[in-house]
């Protein structure tokens, strides 16, 4: 497990562009996502609702609403699961508590579903953290994102 917490995104002029992270991640579409706790600035897809708790997206879905859309994640989580991994698997553990209440820099680190791949906490539109369990994710965010903090292992 590694974690980073990056508090600057240059890129795009605004936190939290998931269009850049997905940029970064290049890989998005190969996962099924877990959207839970979310806050944005418009809700401009039905299927990225602002009345319930959690939303499960293809990654193609995520990917091309976030390319589509200019929308800001404020606060909440977006968890990245291999397509194998159904929704009843998910929920078999607590959802991701929002950015309000995630004790996001805990460390040793760790990931709130054990199941996720990456997990990535939208924290007030000022900072993300992600959590992975490659090495490869964080070192990409890392050269990303120079100014980042490095949260460890």
């Amino acid at each position: 497990m590694r974690g980073i917490c990056i508090t600057r995104m240059p890129n795009s002029g605004y936190f939290t562009n998931m269009k850049e992270v997905f940029d970064v991640l290049g890989n998005a579409r190969q996962y099924n996502w877990l959207l839970s706790y979310h806050d944005c600035n418009h809700y401009p897809s039905e299927k990225i609702s602002y009345d319930k708790d959690y939303v499960w997206l293809t990654g193609d879905e995520f990917v091309d609403i976030v390319t589509e859309y200019n929308i800001q994640f404020i606060w909440g989580t977006a968890a990245a699961y291999k397509k194998d991994i159904t929704l009843d698997e998910v929920l078999q553990y607590p959802l991701p508590p929002d950015g309000k209440f995630a004790d996001y820099c805990q460390l040793p680190v760790s990931m709130q579903n054990p199941l996720a791949d990456t997990e990535i906490y939208f924290i007030d539109s000022t900072f993300l953290v992600i959590t992975s369990k490659s090495k490869d994710v964080i070192e990409r965010f890392a050269t990303a994102y120079p100014d980042s903090e490095y949260l460890g292992e």
